[in-house]
């Protein structure tokens, strides 16, 4: 792991505890918002190294992300939501989203449109769609597979810390 991962890391950490102050997340989670967020920036970093896609490396380390957040919630008494909406506000991919709305608006406003400029919006437009969707899904697949299951019940964190 380079530094540069390392400072993405922390600054990605930083951002999740200030959107956790934003949304009032009780202060005995803090430490449950920033683990989640490096853990999940770090994935997703190590991922990405590896050459899978953005995507995929989304879809993992939010996956991941959830898993723990379980175990987390046993440990503070707290619904996953709670501490996992602002561990995962970092990796939404802002900059594609950018990209996207700068397209859309390049196509609107002028009469001959480069066939690149569409091909490069359509991309960015589809990468945002389905980075947001693999963060929804890995966020919430754990919990619905868990669902009906306590911490003490579930076989795979019963393995990892000997439950």
């Amino acid at each position: 792991m380079d530094m540069i991962l390392i400072e993405k890391i922390f600054w990605a950490t930083a951002a999740a505890l200030g959107f956790a102050t934003l949304f009032t997340v009780p202060r005995r989670t803090l430490w449950a918002v920033a683990v989640l967020a490096a853990l999940g920036y770090g994935i997703r970093g190590l991922a990405l190294e590896a050459e899978l896609s953005l995507v995929l490396a989304t879809l993992l380390a939010s996956c991941s992300m959830g898993v723990v957040a379980i175990q987390f919630a046993h440990w503070v008494h707290t619904p996953t939501t709670v501490f996992m909406a602002p561990a995962v506000i970092p990796m939404v991919p802002g900059i594609y989203a950018y990209r996207f709305m700068m397209g859309l608006l390049d196509i609107s406003t002028q009469q001959n449109v480069n066939p690149q400029i569409v091909a490069e919006t359509a991309s960015n437009g589809l990468v945002t769609v389905f980075v947001v969707l693999c963060l929804a899904v890995g966020v919430s697949l754990p919990s619905l597979l868990f669902k009906n299951k306590s911490v003490k019940e579930i076989r795979l964190l019963r393995r990892i810390y000997k439950v």
